[in-house]
């Protein structure tokens, strides 16, 4: 059954503190929703030690590990040959990914040197994940424990565009084969978190039934977990929280305020234009 989930990112970039990590708090976002929980976020550097140290760590606490980052073609990429190398297997070179590159340096006037072929290797017995935005595919290794490593691009937009297609429906897929667990979402605006907290104190909070909070201004996201037990049981959570705040509930999905204006300004065929006045470009 898987459960848990671990999150590995890697990069001198993050541990330098150059770069913010936004792929982690994403993926564990994304994992949350589904019912997981994540159990632990690892960085590390382009170093092949720590990287191990990082895979063996997050594997023995996990059933699913999902990294990002060192999949490209300059020699501080590691990731690919270092999880070979940490699995016992060989690197095989995939000719259709091969191919696809060279045609997209072909289609850009651009000369493809020969270490870009390095994006086109993979561990023997992966699942080749495709990048629809990028160079790099990511893949999918299975351990003889049953447990699975998916390794996907460090750029963010490649790594969602992969997360949403390639990633979160086949864990969806893997879940229905376990345990029973439904996710609720709420997008909340107009309350603090601590006064959300308070409102929603008749909620029976138990290891089958959990509430998680996130604030991100100007709103918080809040999602209900229920483990196993029959659908009315879900539903009736799901009624006594709107209760509890329908007021203040604006969508119950991953949806933004711009994005839900934004569809209702379409689905009425209105415009919007803004003024600026008198702020001195503030």
């Amino acid at each position: 059954m898987m459960e848990k989930a671990a999150i590995l990112s890697t990069g001198d970039e993050l541990t330098t503190g150059r770069v913010v990590d936004t792929n982690s708090a994403y993926i564990a976002d994304k994992l949350y929703g589904l019912g997981l929980e994540v159990v632990a976020v690892l960085k590390v550097g382009d170093s092949r030690n720590r990287l191990l140290w990082a895979l063996r760590s997050a594997l023995e606490m996990a059933d699913l590990v999902i990294g990002t980052g060192g999949l490209g073609p300059t020699t501080d990429d590691l990731t690919t040959e270092v999880v070979a190398g940490f699995f016992g297997r060989e690197l095989r070179l995939d000719e259709e990914v091969a191919e696809s590159l060279r045609q997209r340096f072909a289609a850009r006037g651009l000369e493809m040197t020969p270490n870009n072929l390095k994006q086109a290797l993979f561990p023997q017995g992966a699942q080749i994940l495709p990048n629809p935005l990028g160079s790099a595919p990511g893949f999918r290794v299975a351990t003889q424990e049953k447990k699975y490593l998916i390794w996907l691009s460090g750029v963010p937009r490649e790594m969602e565009a992969m997360l949403k297609e390639s990633v979160l429906p086949w864990v969806v897929a893997q879940r229905k084969q376990g345990e029973n667990i439904r996710t609720g979402t709420f997008k909340v605006y107009g309350l603090t978190e601590s006064k959300l907290g308070d409102l929603l104190k008749p909620i029976p909070i138990s290891d089958q039934v959990k509430l998680s909070y996130r604030a991100h201004f100007p709103d918080l996201t809040l999602r209900l977990m229920v483990k196993g037990g029959p659908e009315q049981r879900f539903s009736e959570l799901m009624d006594q929280i709107r209760q509890l705040i329908g007021p203040h509930v604006y969508a119950e999905a991953d949806e933004s305020l711009e994005e839900i204006v934004g569809r209702l300004l379409l689905e009425r065929h209105w415009t919007l234009a803004l003024a600026e006045s008198c702020t001195g470009g503030c």
